[in-house]
């Protein structure tokens, strides 16, 4: 879904989170809640602030409140949604109370 958005649509997600991709009962995985979403023509900020998940946003975005979001920090936002969900969800040797820790 997010190459197509990029690469048909020219459209950056902008809140990339676990909360945003589902899987559906083929296993197929989608990616939803696209109101933050913005086409890559546009330059300008809609916002003042930053759009996205604090936790799982680019360390690049975060740095740097001035800097353009780009495929690279949708991208990275994916990287973190996939620790995060291998930390919450693969059986390990942690326990219950200590994974939380680590996220």
């Amino acid at each position: 879904a997010h190459w197509h958005a990029y690469n048909d649509a020219k459209t950056l997600h902008r809140d990339v989170s676990a909360g945003n991709i589902i899987i559906t009962n083929s296993g197929q995985g989608l990616l939803i809640d696209w109101d933050l979403s913005k086409p890559l023509s546009v330059t300008t900020k809609r916002r003042r602030d930053r759009t996205g998940t604090w936790q799982l946003m680019s360390a690049a975005l975060l740095c740097n409140i001035f800097t353009q979001h780009t495929l690279e920090d949708d991208n990275e936002s994916f990287l973190h949604v996939l620790a995060w969900s291998t930390i919450r969800y693969v059986p390990s040797t942690l326990s219950s109370d200590a994974r939380p820790a680590q996220l």
